[in-house]
């Protein structure tokens, strides 16, 4: 997955987060929760491309 759609992933997420918390629906609240995870944990993985990138991030 790439950046840009991680990072959709991570909007959406909590764009259903926050309507399920408006809503009153704890179901759309958690899977908002869950999807913006996803994709946060997508944009933190490394790129193929440069896989020293973790590396450089901690020194």
């Amino acid at each position: 997955m790439g950046k840009t759609k991680a990072l959709q992933q991570r909007i959406v997420g909590k764009t259903r987060q926050a309507v399920g918390e408006i809503i009153g629906d704890q179901d759309l609240h958690d899977a908002g929760k869950a999807e913006a995870e996803r994709g946060r944990d997508e944009q933190d993985r490394p790129s193929k491309l440069n896989p020293l990138k973790k590396l450089k991030q901690l020194t």
